[in-house]
């Protein structure tokens, strides 16, 4: 759905005033799901969440995702998204080039942050990090989307920082996409070494999606994932957003919460990001934009 400057406006006001006006119109706010796992998976795992906040906002909510993560952040720059998850950075660039504010994100065992995993094929040479510092000339290194948080850019951060490895010092570098791509890629490749988020790495093993992997080390945390508001959304609706999220765990919506790999969900601010445009700069990702 496209939606207009003036129709974007429309779309908040319309929540804004639908309760005290008793206004029988429904209007339809475009929730957009950054790609970390294949499309179909994405929006998949947000349907019941797309529900559950149609009837906590008295919405139509239509659920779209992108072919990479650019073009999530490119969505909300187009005014076609008014609400989005985005990844840490992808979040940092929508905030620079459309005005994205960030309402919550969600807590795991009392825990914000995130962190992403190396891994390796259970059967081959690489058994630690300090293999891979060796072997870096001879291996391939694989990572998810170029502005993936946890699966491109603060593992690049973290080898720099914890291991002074650049990326330029591997044999070939490759970005497959999603964070699934980059396990399934790993589990079936000789001499390789891939990086992606942790929580979804101990999902897809939990479920028996992946085998055949070695895990090398986890990175330090960092924040990431956060659910963003449009800027021309009005604060009263971004306010009734971040209290839908914040309320699951109180209305027992378990399900929901497993789907997002979260126990519950906290309301934050930019500030809590500020620390990852280091490593977006680290990487030379332009971080201003059209707007």
């Amino acid at each position: 759905m496209q939606h207009t400057r003036r129709g974007f406006l429309g779309t908040a006001a319309a929540l804004s005033l639908a309760g005290c006006l008793g206004s029988t119109a429904t209007p339809t706010v475009t929730v957009g799901i950054v790609p970390d796992v294949d499309p179909d998976t994405a929006i998949e795992q947000n349907t019941e969440l797309a529900a559950y906040l149609a009837e906590e906002l008295g919405v139509e909510i239509e659920l779209r995702t992108a072919a990479d993560y650019a073009g999530m952040v490119q969505a909300m720059v187009a005014e076609q998204v008014d609400i989005a998850y985005y990844g840490g950075v992808s979040y940092v660039l929508a905030h620079h080039r459309a005005g994205a504010t960030p309402v919550v994100v969600g807590s795991k065992d009392g825990q914000t942050e995130w962190h992403s995993v190396f891994i390796a094929p259970a059967d081959g040479d690489l058994t630690e990090m300090a293999e891979v510092v060796e072997t870096a000339s001879e291996t391939e290194l694989v990572f998810g989307d170029p502005l993936s948080t946890s699966g491109t850019v603060m593992p690049t951060y973290h080898l720099r920082t914890e291991y002074e490895l650049h990326t330029e010092a591997f044999a070939q570098v490759t970005h497959v996409g999603a964070h699934d791509a980059t396990a399934k890629t790993v589990s079936r490749t000789d001499g390789v070494v891939g990086a992606l988020n942790a929580r979804i790495y101990d999902r897809l093993r939990a479920d028996g999606v992946i085998e055949g992997v070695r895990e090398l080390w986890r990175t330090p945390g960092f924040p990431d994932y956060p659910w963003a508001v449009a800027p021309s959304l009005e604060a009263t609706t971004a306010d009734a957003v971040r209290a839908a999220f914040t309320s699951l765990d109180a209305k027992g919506r378990t399900d929901i919460l497993d789907q997002q790999a979260v126990d519950r969900y906290v309301g934050v601010s930019h500030e809590a990001f500020t620390s990852l445009e280091t490593a977006v700069e680290m990487a030379g990702i332009e971080q201003g934009g059209s707007r």
